[in-house]
């Protein structure tokens, strides 16, 4: 059994030449220096109102990554580190660094057998950010098709949306995302995987998105809000319910105050 701890100096070393050789994609925001979520949102914001105000409409699809941090593979991880040129070396030490751990699950007084962890990155380490590196290609995978945005595992796609073959297009974006998925072996939980469609105009071009699984057609939850990094965004971009939410929040701190 092999319980290698992170070493601090090294896993630091290994995360800052991924930064330093501009590894990760631009699309992600997650976990970098200079970049945060509210960073994010306020990029997307600014481009969805300017499209919005143009009287145009735009169509999002939130995805959910079924237990990213604890289903990413080691040997594909690695196998894209070597892609994207990082030293052999330091490949090696964060091999040593995922591979050979074994865990056991305890039931009241009872322990199951030790299995060995072929996946999973160690949640808390210096070294949990390179799961993203895993994702860096995603944007591109799907870029003929839609926008995409990225926050840690969590992903978006968007796009300028005027008739139903724009709708199409997006839908090939998200197909596309879910063959990258499937491929790379990060689930997609096709459950919690919802639309929006933002539009200052009272009628809006509808589309029915799906997903394919195991041969039978899902259909995707359309929503009129959804929460976006703990910011509830509604169809009209108003904001009315954050701010209510927020509003509600602080009268209930202040109740307990007095």
């Amino acid at each position: 059994m092999h319980y290698m701890q992170a070493d601090g100096i090294t896993g630091k070393r290994s995360f800052n030449e991924i930064i330093s050789n501009k590894l990760f994609s631009n699309h992600q925001y997650g976990f970098i220096k200079g970049r945060s979520t509210v960073l994010q949102l306020l990029h997307i914001l600014d481009k969805w109102t300017k499209l919005l105000e143009e009287g145009k409409q735009v169509d999002d699809i939130y995805t959910d990554f079924e237990k990213a941090f604890d289903k990413g593979p080691h040997k594909r991880l690695l196998s894209k580190l070597r892609l994207y040129g990082v030293r052999e070396d330091l490949i090696k030490w964060i091999k040593g660094f995922l591979v050979h751990r074994w865990h056991q699950v305890r039931v009241n007084s009872e322990y199951s057998s030790f299995m060995p962890v072929t996946s999973s990155i160690p949640q808390g380490s210096v070294l949990g950010p390179l799961l993203f590196v895993y994702m860096n290609d995603l944007p591109m995978y799907v870029k003929n098709f839609a926008d995409c945005s990225l926050v840690a595992d969590n992903a978006k796609l968007s796009r300028y949306v005027s008739n139903q073959e724009d709708s199409a297009n997006l839908q090939k974006g998200f197909c596309a995302l879910k063959e990258w998925s499937d491929y790379w072996l990060l689930k997609l939980n096709i459950k919690k995987c919802n639309v929006i469609s933002l539009c200052y105009r009272h009628t809006i071009i509808k589309y029915k998105y799906s997903a394919t699984v195991d041969n039978t057609i899902i259909d995707l939850e359309t929503c009129n809000k959804v929460r976006d990094m703990g910011v509830i965004v509604d169809s009209k971009l108003s904001f009315s319910d954050h701010i209510t939410e927020k509003v509600n929040k602080a009268y209930s701190i202040l109740g307990i105050i007095k």
